[in-house]
């Protein structure tokens, strides 16, 4: 299982690279809700989206990586959403759910924080088949949990199975690059509010 059904404003559609004949672009997906306004990555093919800039669209698709190369030498996992622009049997004015399982590869210790709330960290590495091919595409998903939820996953452990619910979310934060200079960087996780082990 690998499913996001997300609503948002489509920005800065570009193209993004070719495999065979077929042209793919990218663009962001600003998603408005009451509190906070995510800003989320999108792949597509380029023939299935109808849509322009600024367009508000509904859709569905699934959460991917892929890691790049940074001038550092170091590896960055990206996160982005893949979506033949299907639209979902939901037309509520916020829309940001995610479905998907896997097997936890990475986890941290849960955390306290001074106010007394608890997270924690882990790294979700779902196997997606694509095509008629049966493809396996691995992506690996950072995602966050706080609370009970956070508790809950602070019991398993490396290679537990498990189905999780959420939603998408970008977070900034400064990247330090000297002692006086920084870099504003988003990154993208899965915020769990709901998780399942699977036998």
């Amino acid at each position: 299982m690998n499913e996001i059904k997300i609503k948002g404003y489509l920005r800065n559609i570009k193209p993004s690279h070719m495999i065979g004949d077929v042209e793919y672009d990218k663009a962001q997906l600003v998603v408005r809700g009451e509190d906070r306004e995510d800003i989320i990555d999108i792949k597509f093919k380029r023939f299935s989206n109808t849509y322009k800039e600024d367009d508000l669209v509904t859709l569905t698709g699934n959460v991917r990586s892929y890691s790049r190369v940074l001038d550092s030498g170091k590896n960055r996992v990206q996160i982005y959403v893949f979506t033949y622009f299907d639209k979902p049997d939901d037309d509520s004015e916020y829309l940001n759910n995610v479905r998907i399982d896997g097997r936890i590869c990475k986890l941290e210790e849960l955390r306290t924080l001074s106010n007394g709330k608890s997270n924690i960290h882990f790294i979700l590495a779902n196997n997606l088949i694509i095509g008629e091919s049966s493809q396996k595409l691995n992506s690996y998903i950072p995602c966050i949990a706080w609370g009970n939820v956070a508790k809950e996953i602070a019991k398993l452990s490396v290679n537990s199975k498990i189905s999780v619910s959420g939603r998408l979310q970008s977070r900034e934060y400064k990247k330090r690059l000297s002692d006086k200079d920084f870099e504003i960087c988003v990154a993208h996780e899965l915020y769990i509010e709901s998780v399942e082990v699977i036998e």
